[in-house]
């Protein structure tokens, strides 16, 4: 193979880049983020534990609410000729109501935007996300190897990066869906505050965009490693 080495180097560089933005994303914003959740959960508990001796109580929260309307607030600051106001665009919101007939399970479930479902889809879109690093991983060391030891590129190649891409797209409507069953839900209970929720349902199409453009390098990984198949048949 000719130019091994510089392929080598260029697939190397891409590993250690890949790993270096996966462990900066993990530092940044996943264990801060895991951290917070326990930590507002441990504290949701206590508290949801401490209703619940006066009846069956449902505490849940709502956060990052994209809103409109509501009042203006004039702030004062250290600059007396400085007017500031500030304008509510997004709200966090903690909710405590009467549980009714739902289960201990569904309360506990609900915590999150008031609706199990927002939890599920959630940790699917989680465990999909996951996947997806698992897979580019995989495809990277197997790119290598073939370089290195000079063997045609596995056909797991290809149906990896299909793979990816339709889990890129489903990563994004799970997570889409959460945020819209999220804001109907808060907008069901702002009703009359003054606010009015932005709780229609939007396509990701910057997500769709890149899917495609990763089963266009899909397919041609595929009609690459034909067509090297069909020139070694006729040599």
């Amino acid at each position: 193979m000719q130019n091994k080495t510089t392929y080598l180097k260029r697939m190397l560089a891409i590993y250690i880049a890949f790993f270096l933005v996966l462990l900066a994303g993990l530092m940044c914003n996943v264990i801060p983020g895991t951290q917070q959740g326990l930590r507002e959960g441990v504290r949701l508990g206590q508290e949801l534990e401490e209703l619940n001796q006066t009846g069956p109580q449902a505490l849940y929260q709502f956060l990052g609410i994209p809103v409109a309307g509501g009042e203006t607030t004039t702030l004062t600051t250290t600059d007396t000729l400085r007017r500031v106001v500030a304008r509510p665009v997004a709200l966090n919101l903690e909710v405590r109501e009467p549980a009714g007939d739902h289960s201990e399970w569904w309360v506990a479930f609900a915590a999150i935007c008031g609706s199990p479902w927002v939890y599920v889809l959630i940790v699917a879109s989680t465990l999909s996300f996951l996947a997806i690093i698992v897979l580019m991983g995989l495809i990277i060391r197997s790119v290598r190897r073939s370089i290195r030891e000079e063997l045609p590129l596995s056909k797991s190649n290809v149906w990896m990066l299909r793979t990816i891409a339709l889990l890129t797209i489903l990563t994004d409507l799970m997570s889409r869906t959460a945020n819209w069953i999220a804001f109907s839900n808060a907008a069901r209970v702002l009703e009359g505050s003054g606010y009015t929720v932005k709780s229609s349902f939007t396509m990701g199409y910057e997500t769709l965009i890149m899917a495609l453009l990763i089963l266009f390098a899909a397919e041609l990984t595929a009609i690459g490693r034909d067509l090297g198949e069909e020139q070694k048949l006729t040599i």
